[in-house]
């Protein structure tokens, strides 16, 4: 009786130190050095991949043209959104676990969020057609003087930003121990900030604008001068894609900090 209460015993502690050690594997995710920095990689690698398709996918059609001034409103911006499907092709899963995996997606699913609501509410009235100031009876076709993206504003700005991104992480993270919090804090970060320089070196260009009605030219009328009612089409967003290396490097030094 006493060697049966001994096994007892014994398995019920061996069941929980195994129990313990289950979740303690779980939680070690991105204990080691190694798996963080090979999540920096694998997130910056599938970002770059992923971007240089839907940057050169967009499309910037019917800005309003009055006078030398083009009036981008929200909606002008088309062609595809950043998806998580894009995203999550460009990553290689080929053995990953399925917490890592989660994880990869949960900051897909951020960037995803923060780009669609960025590009449905992005406007921008600093776009510039000079020969809109001067023109006789319609305007004849002209590019716009290239603008960079954050010469613009968006409704959607707030979700591109460290906080919100690690938020829309967060609940989609596959446990909150310390080290996985700290991987996606440093990938929203690296994100934020890898985002604000490609705002800054990604132009509006190619803006073709034409029509509309001019002014009548002397000595019948007043012309030449500003046309009303212009449009222009098929712009693109052109420089440089997002900076693979700074996200990377943003989240390296995060890991060290």
């Amino acid at each position: 009786m006493k060697f049966v209460k001994l096994f007892l015993v014994n398995f019920l502690l061996y069941a929980c130190f195994a129990s313990a050690a289950v979740a303690s594997e779980k939680e070690s995710l991105f204990s080691s050095f190694e798996s963080k920095k090979q999540f920096a990689e694998d997130v910056s690698t599938m970002i770059l991949k992923a971007w240089k398709p839907w940057q050169d996918g967009v499309l910037i059609t019917d800005v309003k043209v009055e006078g030398s001034q083009g009036i981008f409103e929200v909606g002008d911006m088309r062609g595809d959104t950043l998806t998580k499907k894009a995203l999550l092709k460009k990553f290689d899963r080929k053995d990953k676990s399925q917490d890592y995996i989660m994880c990869v997606r949960a900051v897909a699913s951020a960037l995803e969020n923060g780009m669609r609501k960025w590009q449905k509410g992005y406007e921008n009235r600093q776009i510039q057609f000079p020969q809109g100031a001067n023109c006789v009876i319609t305007l004849s076709p002209c590019q716009n003087i290239p603008v960079t993206l954050d010469s613009g504003e968006s409704s959607g700005d707030g979700a591109l930003e460290e906080n919100a991104l690690y938020n829309f992480m967060l609940y989609r993270s596959p446990n909150n121990d310390e080290s996985t919090l700290l991987v996606l804090k440093t990938a929203a970060k690296g994100i934020s900030e890898a985002v604000k320089k490609w705002k800054a070196s990604c132009s509006i260009v190619g803006l073709v604008a034409q029509g509309g009605i001019g002014p009548s030219p002397a000595p019948m009328g007043s012309g030449p001068g500003p046309v009303r009612g212009a449009k222009a089409n098929n712009g693109k967003l052109i420089g440089t894609y997002i900076d693979k290396e700074l996200l990377y490097s943003t989240m390296m030094k995060g890991f060290s900090e």
